[in-house]
């Protein structure tokens, strides 16, 4: 007996739902082999497939499938398919063998239908590369004859020579040398290419390092020329800013004087219209008196035609009426004539049907008399009949249970046989069944008290574990509401930036220009036009709530170019291009005829156009030209009760952009084509955008300071949790251990119980059983004995009643019945045609009666219809005379009125005619105003182009204005804001100075600002690269070093491993044939990197001959006589072999057994076989088996139960 002294790697393997196996089927392969058994199709090779798959087999076609979902039970008629696949393997690592600290080590891997894989190793989620580097160290990861199957052991034969040598590296445990190895070889191509890459930047950095030394110098010089330049331009700008002032002043004082003579024009101006509508609305009066009396004559003209046609209608009518009451009176006596006819035909039919009748009668009579006798002869042969058939069913029951009842007497004798030997069996089994039910019973107390200490260390731990966890939700939380706040945030800043990109290449673009505007704008931008200082909306600051109507007011002038000269050019550019523009050329503007609007009186009104925007005091006057007669109102009631009051200038606009001439025409601006309200409130939209943007960033930098703060602490409490889940799973690893302990030991004790309890009852059984057949044999003779005496009685019986029959006939009785069913049916066919001829007629007669009854309620109706009509008749001739006398009196009102009509029409023409002349004097006043407005824009426009060349010239500066002008004054940052000198006279050479120091910059052209801080970082990494290259240079060379010590190892580590697996080859192949001779051979010995092995084989009894000459079973020996070689040198953990036997014959088989025991002193065994010889060497036997829902059960067993039931 082989004493087992190895420590066992290989402790379990769990399967659920992979390929056959539905259930979830653990397997105990603690054993030092285990065999599985079962027939083909049962599934027994899929648990080979599944060690493979579970250990991170990514090959389909090593685990016979094509895809993920061919890993997963695939569900049968009887049960459904599965959604995933699972499946554990439980190895022991007490000794450290697997470089992970825990006593016992559980790898998961779990497939699902949508190809998804995960892996777990002691149930936390991993990589599959964290699952190769575990098993690595121990060859799991690489081996291929780790699981051997048919397969494998005829291709270890049939590879080439270099091929096989792989077998050999695994062996020699290279593997992690050799990728090693290629990941210098990597590394080593990687610095190649980094040292590449750095010396074509260096060539690259080498010409631009010097050009960037002269534009450093150019700079200086560059920035020495320009302040000189500021010196001068600041006495400049200082004696022209004094003087532009004083000019501004001179025309803001004329400007006023204008606007009081221009205010005094414009309000007698607004009596006159008040004039011109008054005599507009008694106008407007005596048009509606006048609409009304036509319209109510019309309604008279139409109400008397309409009672003409009605008194038409009703004379037609009653003519109609008395020419249908003449056709009803004639219809009602031809009715009465045919009413007489009918009553006397149905008559008729009466006495036909009593006839019919009368020989239905008869005919029935004589059936019945002769059905009578017939009944009777029927009575009689039936019940001859039912006893014949009685008689021959007995006597064919009788002899069939004399059959039956032999053969039930020759089985129970066979049974007799079958129960005594079954009654030995059961009686030996009992005894032995006790036995080990006393040993189990000890067992279980023992495990349940370990069981029990290590429950109670596991909940203490897992008590402490749930806290931890309960704060880490908790910080969780806090720092997935921080993220959650910093998204919306940053999608929130990510929108405004988008909005306020597209304002910014609304602008560059000029989107939402006129092509014209356009095109003169893009050649101001050139400096082609410099004249042109902007379009108009550009200019304007409306408020938001009034954008709309401010742009229906500007109409077509909204995106106007504002000239200050060249309107030459501009009008050539425009002609060049075919396209159209408006210009606005500030100094040839003329304000036209009309009046401004006063100032507001009503909460309907919201002020003068001009009075409700800002913009430059120089472009004043285009404001004041565009919208200084424009009167902004809230609705189109307000415009329309304006209009009416006179109040209103050239146009009332209102808030929804309805525009309302004084002329009466109306103008919608919704669904416009030209610019718009967008373009107008664009420059203010894009300042409120980024405003929010910056206090969107703001908000957002104080989230991710949360954000920072939530995750420290978080990433605290998960080291913490992590120490005490590896502590609590340690704990559990150990608690299960020891349930399972004692969960397989009470499986056991109940197993043996059952069995025990079984046997009793089979023992007690059988006895029974006796007795029972014993007295069942004495039954059945009795009863055979009987069933022959009733046998010859029915026999005898069967034969009278035959005679008896032939005495009844029924053929007269017949042939009589037959006659009278005939004449009856003849009378019935007669007598239904009589019913049916004395129906029709009764239906003629009703119908007859019913239609004189209508024709006589008709003609009432029609008499009083008649009646109605006279009356109205003599009704509309009354209302059409009333009619006539309505009209004649309104047509004396009518005739007055339109003669007062055309006496107001008259005055309002005089009165037009006196408001037109006033109007040419309100326009000359209105020229004069723009004229002055004109040069006051020019004054402003003059000061505000200085104040932004001195702003060009030099950044913020701290303008000193005059009393009555106002500007902009900037923060007072020190050391950051100029100050311009008060000078009033200039040198006379200062000019001629300033153009020499421009042209002296000039010559120097274009420089690089940042050209010294450039150059200062390019010089730096030009110094830190070269440092690179000599660092690459040496990582190159410890590289080269590193790759020739692997291949030095791997060389030494292969050679060694190939003479002791071809030593062992050698004994084994000898032990396995019982003789002969065999050797591996290296195919070259030089080159041991690139050598492949050859074998040579030399049977008992024969010559050397090649591999494939050997028959099935000889290759079988000789590949397995190789992997035990491999194993005995190498040995894993453990080995599965998937019917490696099949091709061995008895004797083979039984060296093969031996070599099994030997190799597994070292390596646990899993054998999968048909062979019953090889079971034997077995410590654990798996039975295999496809049950009906073709799902694979199993049933396990172990060596020395399988001994005790043979015994």
């Amino acid at each position: 007996m082989v004493i087992d002294k190895m420590l066992r790697r290989l402790n379990f393997l769990e399967l659920h739902g992979y390929k056959t196996f539905a259930n979830h089927t653990p397997f105990d392969l603690s054993a030092r082999i285990t065999a599985i058994v079962g027939p083909n199709g049962s599934g027994k090779s899929n648990i080979a497939d599944c060690i493979r798959w579970v250990l991170g087999e990514q090959s389909f076609s090593l685990l016979r499938g094509r895809k993920t979902e061919d890993m997963i039970f695939s569900g049968s008629e009887a049960r459904p398919r599965l959604g995933m696949a699972s499946a554990t393997i439980t190895f022991n690592n007490e000794d450290g063998w697997m470089p992970i600290d825990f006593a016992e080590v559980a790898v998961t891997r779990r497939a699902y239908r949508d190809g998804d894989n995960e892996y777990l190793i002691n149930g936390q989620r991993v990589r599959l590369k964290d699952v190769s580097e575990l098993l690595y160290p121990s060859g799991l990861a690489e081996r291929t004859y780790t699981v051997i199957g048919q397969g494998l052991v005829d291709a270890v034969l049939s590879l080439r020579a270099d091929e096989r040598r792989r077998l050999f590296e695994e062996a020699a445990g290279i593997g992690l040398y050799r990728s090693r190895r290629e990941e210098a070889i990597r590394r080593l191509d990687s610095t190649r290419r980094n040292l590449e890459r750095v010396q074509d930047i260096l060539l690259e950095l080498t010409p631009r390092l010097s050009s960037l030394e002269r534009q450093a110098r150019r700079a200086r010089e560059h920035a020495q020329a320009v302040g000189e330049l500021r010196r001068s331009l600041r006495e400049w700008y200082g004696y022209h800013w004094q003087l532009t002032q004083t000019e501004l002043a001179a025309a803001q004082e004329n400007a006023r004087l204008q606007d009081g003579r221009l205010l005094s024009v414009r309000l007698e101006q607004v009596d006159r219209d008040q004039q011109t509508s008054d005599y507009r609305q008694k106008i407007q009066a005596r048009r509606e008196e006048l609409n009304a009396l036509h319209h109510e004559l019309s309604g008279l003209h139409s109400r008397r035609e309409a009672t003409s046609r009605e008194l038409a209608v009703a004379e037609e009518r009653s003519r109609l009426l008395e020419n249908q009451l003449h056709t009803s009176d004639s219809d009602l006596v031809n009715l009465g004539v045919q009413f007489d006819q009918s009553m006397v035909d149905l008559q008729n039919s009466s006495v036909e049907v009593s006839n019919f009748r009368m020989e239905i009668d008869e005919a029935n009579s004589q059936l019945s008399a002769v059905q009578s006798e017939l009944d009777d002869l029927k009575s009689r042969r039936e019940e001859i009949e039912s006893g014949i058939a009685a008689a021959q069913q007995l006597v064919s029951d009788l002899m069939n249970n004399q059959g039956q009842i032999k053969a039930l007497i020759a089985g129970n004798q066979a049974r007799i046989q079958r129960i005594q030997k079954s009654l030995e069996e059961d009686q030996q089994n009992l005894a032995s069944s006790k036995a080990s039910l006393q040993e189990l019973q000890v067992g279980i107390e023992a495990a349940h008290e370990s069981s029990a200490r290590a429950e109670t260390r596991l909940l203490a731990s897992q008590r402490l574990l749930s806290a931890y966890q309960e704060k880490i939700e908790k910080a969780e939380g806090q720092r997935q509401k921080s993220v959650e706040d910093q998204g919306r945030k940053a999608a929130e800043l990510a929108g405004l930036q988008a909005q306020l990109e597209v304002f910014l290449q609304a602008e560059a673009l000029l989107t939402g220009y006129t092509p014209g505007t356009r095109l003169l704008l893009e050649a101001s931008r050139k400096g082609e036009l410099p004249g042109i200082l902007g379009s108009m909306n550009d200019m304007l600051d409306v408020p938001p709530e009034l954008e709309v109507a401010i742009a229906a007011a500007l109409g077509e002038f909204i995106d106007s170019v504002v000239l200050e000269k060249g309107v030459d050019e501009a009008l050539d550019l425009l002609s060049g291009e075919h396209s159209r523009g408006i210009l606005l050329p500030l100094g040839n503007l003329n304000a036209g005829q009309g009046h401004r609007p006063g100032k507001a009186v009503s909460d309907d009104i919201i002020g003068v156009g001009s009075d409700l925007v800002r913009c430059p005091e120089h472009l004043r006057s285009a404001v004041d030209l565009l919208l200084g007669r424009v009167l902004i109102v809230r609705d189109r009631r307000s415009a329309r009760k304006f209009l009416i009051q006179g109040q209103a200038g050239e146009r009332l606009v209102t808030l929804s952009g309805e525009v309302f001439h004084a002329s009466g025409a109306i103008q919608s601006s919704t669904g416009d084509s030209r610019p718009g309200s967008s373009i107008l409130g664009r420059t203010r939209q894009r300042k409120e955008t980024e405003s929010q943007a910056a206090a969107v960033e703001k908000q957002l930098e104080k989230i991710e300071a949360r954000r920072r703060v939530a995750e420290k602490q978080l990433d605290e409490l998960k080291v913490e949790n992590d120490r005490l889940v590896a502590e609590s799973n340690s704990l559990e690893t150990s608690w299960r251990a020891r349930l399972t302990e004692a969960h397989q030991l009470e499986l056991a004790f109940e197993k043996g119980v059952q069995k025990a309890e079984f046997l009793q009852q089979q023992v007690n059984g059988h006895g029974i059983d006796l007795q029972q057949v014993s007295d069942e044999i004495q039954a059945h003779e009795r009863t055979q004995e009987n069933t022959g005496q009733e046998l010859a009685l029915g026999k005898q019986e069967l034969r009278r009643l035959q005679a008896r029959l032939g005495e009844f006939s029924l053929d007269e009785s017949g042939a009589r019945a037959s006659y009278w069913s005939t004449q009856l049916a003849m009378a019935s066919a007669r007598l239904a045609s009589a019913n049916e001829r004395m129906e029709e007629r009764q239906q003629t007669l009703d119908r007859q009666s019913a239609s004189r009854e209508e024709l006589e309620n008709r003609r009432s109706e029609l008499a009083g219809t008649l009646e109605e009509l006279a009356v109205a008749r003599e009704r509309l001739q009354i209302q059409e005379k009333q009619i006539g006398e309505k009209i004649k009196q309104l047509q004396s009102q009518i005739d007055p009125a339109e003669a007062e009509l055309s006496n107001l029409e008259k005055d309002l023409g005089i009165a037009l005619e006196s408001e037109s002349h006033f109007r040419q004097r309100m326009s000359m006043a209105e020229q004069m105003n723009a004229q002055m407005r004109i040069n006051l824009d020019r004054r402003q426009e003059a000061l505000e182009s200085l104040r932004h060349r001195i702003e060009d010239d030099f950044g913020l500066v701290a303008f000193d204005y005059a009393q009555e002008i106002s500007g902009p004054t900037p923060l007072p940052l020190e050391g950051m804001v100029e100050q311009l000198p008060q000078v009033t006279s200039l040198s006379p050479d200062l000019e001629d100075l300033i153009r020499r120091q421009r042209q002296q910059i000039r010559r120097l052209g274009p420089i690089n600002p940042e050209a010294q801080v450039e150059y200062e970082e390019v010089s730096e990494r030009y110094d830190f690269l070269t440092t690179q290259v000599s660092d690459l240079n040496k990582a190159d060379d410890d590289i080269r070093q590193v790759i020739k010590e692997l291949d030095e190892l791997m060389d030494r580590d292969f050679q060694k491993t190939f003479y002791s697996v071809a030593a062992e080859f050698k004994d084994i192949f000898t032990r396995l044939f019982g003789g002969g001779s065999a050797r591996l051979v290296l195919t070259n010995p030089d080159d041991i990197s690139a050598t492949g092995i050859d074998i040579e084989a030399r049977l008992p009894g024969r010559r050397s001959q090649g591999l494939a000459l050997l028959s099935g079973g000889e290759r079988s020996l000789t590949a397995t006589a190789l992997i035990f070689s491999l194993i005995r040198v190498s040995p894993p953990p453990f080995c599965v072999l998937d019917e490696v036997d099949a091709m061995l014959d008895e004797l083979n088989v039984g060296r093969f057994r031996e070599m099994l025991n030997e190799l597994s002193q070292k390596t646990q065994i899993i054998i999968i076989t048909h062979n019953r010889n090889t079971v034997q060497v077995a410590d654990v036997i798996y039975g295999v088996t496809m049950g009906r829902d073709s799902a694979s059960q199993v049933l396990s067993l172990k060596l020395d139960e399988l001994g005790d039931l043979v015994e």
